[in-house]
């Protein structure tokens, strides 16, 4: 992956996905996710023009997930301290299509018990946490080379639909700027064919 820099707003007839393929669809997604609180919805927006799957995002859990190491980015976002954290691994899918693969570190004692059991099912994380109000700060952006993206698009496989395209990394802070989880999130090649 290769970083590159979190844009300025772009406007939103910039970003129709319909028609566009590849690194375009790739461009256009990851930066209509950076416009939005609530990326599930942007996602959601996003498949149902493209004409992938119907319905609404889910996740599926997994119960116990591989131990992930915070960059010092993410930590940093955390407010420094990563102790109390709660690590939550899932798929971020529409119907049977995985369409995200996404950690969250959280912290679990800043959150509603309401809120605590619905992260144990399958709600997606800013859904389940969405009384909050929690601001969503994307603070990393990568993305493969153009020539993965391209690979990606023209093989229709299933192990090339799940190549990842970009990552998004972003924190989740309250009104008064605490924060509340940080989550990566690394976004298919099924998003972008």
């Amino acid at each position: 992956m290769v970083d590159v820099m979190v844009p300025d707003a772009l406007q939103p007839e910039e970003l129709q996905p319909a028609s566009l393929r590849g690194v375009p669809a790739a461009e256009a997604l990851s930066s209509r996710l950076l416009l939005t609180q609530l990326a599930t919805r942007a996602l959601e927006d996003w498949c149902r023009v493209r004409g992938l799957g119907s319905g609404h995002i889910t996740v599926r859990r997994h119960d116990q997930p591989a131990p992930a190491v915070l960059d010092p980015d993410s930590l940093a976002a955390l407010g420094g301290d990563a102790r109390g954290t709660t690590l939550r691994r899932v798929d971020i899918r529409l119907g049977p299509v995985i369409l995200v693969d996404a950690v969250n570190w959280y912290f679990a004692d800043r959150l509603t018990a309401a809120m605590r059991e619905r992260l144990r099912g399958d709600t997606p994380f800013g859904e389940a946490v969405s009384a909050l109000k929690a601001r969503r700060r994307t603070f990393h952006v990568s993305v493969a080379p153009p020539e993965v993206i391209e690979a990606a698009t023209r093989n229709a496989g299933p192990h090339a639909a799940a190549v990842h395209v970009f990552e998004h990394r972003a924190a989740l802070d309250l009104p008064d700027g605490t924060p509340v989880a940080v989550v990566h999130e690394r976004y298919r090649a099924v998003l972008v064919r």
